[in-house]
């Protein structure tokens, strides 16, 4: 269950995370479709009242569970206390945002709409209700939807798919969620992170489903209780589903006319920023099977796609071979035309969006869990395409997603959970800074890593 943890990622790009054990198992329900898990009333079509109708000592706001809840009700203390949403308002006045706001030509950027979006819950003014605050950052609301519709059926105890059904955002699906944080952590039609955004000072974008649920933290609990009303929880499966998810959402990225061409080159944000920014005098570039390109090429990111390759293999691998022959082909597009590269990225987006049901409805047992962990491990030890580090990063995520399923599902000895934890969290000071990532690094605690694990 999701609490005190046995997971520490120590990336700097996440930071110290919190990681638990979950109950072991498949959620049958992963496997509906996108309609099907998405509530009829959307964030937008209701009104936002505010993180403070959620507060209260008898709803989320206690500081213990009180006798015969079925949730933990201190869900408010983690997010205002643990959770960075709560201060994605309040970073806005920071010296780095000023910074960013002024190389761009903002007056500032808590009051910037393109900052906004994704800083806070932005609800439009005439959906805001009375205790509704700006300041609050990205509260309740913003994930799990305008509470308008459903607060009231929530609070006398209807069932969660009332909840859901009356337009709570089911957050508890790995595709629904996966949807949601993307809408910020990649971007959609109205939010993105641009080469322009990154260029000003704003961190570079990455996201992985199921590490950033624990790094958040995790404000539930997987226990009887939740699984009684959710289901069953398996981190390995909300790995795959985000990454099937993650890399159909680029592809729309990349599909989006906004992204194409403007001048010479078109939206920088979507190549792999560590094909250019390297110092020019260290010898980065080694031949990758996935792209098929030479030296001095700019590639794509695709380190989502070798992720959801490598689940394929496993669970589907005729399209494990479809979606490698397609990478071939988006890559070699890149030196064609855009057009050539937008026809590339429907035939992945299609492959990956067929991956999300497929992958939804998989038990994912002890032998796909390590044998994915052994793929993963082959692939960066055989220099093969994982030792890159957009890839080795998500690669370290993958196999925090793997221990924790390999503790969900009570396969590993105490003194094992400590061995592999250690060697996860060399794993992540591997892979905490691009400017400090050596592949030989990566491939010591790759080989640590594949030591500790238990004998299969």
């Amino acid at each position: 269950m999701r609490g005190p943890s046995l997971r520490y990622p120590l990336s700097a790009v996440v930071g110290m995370a919190v990681l638990a054990l979950s109950a072991a198992g498949p959620n049958p329900a992963w496997s509906q479709t996108p309609n099907s898990q998405t509530p009829q009333t959307s964030a937008r079509d209701g009104i936002h009242l505010g993180v403070a109708s959620c507060a209260g000592s008898t709803c989320h706001g206690a500081i213990e569970r009180l006798k015969g809840s079925s949730v933990p009700q201190n869900e408010y203390i983690t997010w205002t206390r643990r959770d960075k949403h709560a201060k994605a308002y309040s970073v806005l006045f920071d010296e780095r945002s000023k910074r960013i706001a002024r190389n761009l030509g903002l007056p500032d950027a808590h009051t910037a709409q393109i900052c906004l979006d994704c800083h806070a819950d932005n609800a439009p003014p005439d959906k805001r209700g009375r205790q509704f605050q700006i300041s609050d950052g990205v509260g309740c609301e913003a994930c799990h939807g305008a509470a308008s519709g459903w607060l009231g059926i929530h609070i006398s105890g209807a069932a969660h798919r009332d909840n859901v059904a009356a337009g709570l955002y089911p957050t508890d699906q790995p595709l629904a969620r996966a949807e949601k944080c993307l809408g910020c952590h990649l971007g959609d039609d109205k939010r993105y992170v641009t080469h322009k955004i990154m260029g000003a000072g704003h961190p570079r974008m990455i996201f992985e489903l199921d590490t950033f649920t624990a790094v958040q933290p995790a404000h539930f609990v997987v226990d009887k209780s939740y699984i009684e009303r959710k289901g069953a929880v398996n981190d390995v499966q909300v790995w795959a589903v985000g990454q099937a998810v993650a890399v159909s959402r680029f592809m729309d990225e990349v599909l989006d006319p906004k992204r194409g061409p403007s001048g010479i080159f078109p939206e920088l944000a979507l190549f792999d920023c560590q094909a250019c920014h390297h110092g020019i005098k260290e010898a980065k570039w080694e031949p990758r099977s996935s792209t098929g390109l030479g030296p001095g090429t700019v590639r794509l990111y695709d380190a989502n796609v070798i992720m959801l390759r490598v689940i394929a293999q496993r669970v589907a691998p005729a399209t494990a071979k479809t979606l490698s022959e397609q990478l071939l082909a988006l890559h070699k597009a890149t030196t064609e035309n855009w057009g050539a590269v937008q026809r590339q990225a429907r035939e992945v987006k299609k492959t990956a969006s067929d991956l999300v049901a497929v992958l939804g409805r998989h038990e994912f047992g002890r032998d796909d869990i390590t044998a994915l962990a052994d793929a993963l491990i082959r692939g960066g030890l055989t220099g093969g395409d994982e030792v890159d580090y957009s890839n080795a990063e998500q690669a370290t995520m993958a196999l925090a997603s793997v221990v924790s399923a390999l503790k969900q599902g009570g396969y590993v000895s105490d003194s094992q959970k400590t061995s592999l934890g250690d060697s996860v969290n060399k794993l992540y000071e591997a892979v905490a800074t691009n400017e400090g990532f050596r592949p030989e690094g990566f491939k010591l605690a790759l080989r640590d890593f594949q030591q500790a694990l238990p004998a299969h």
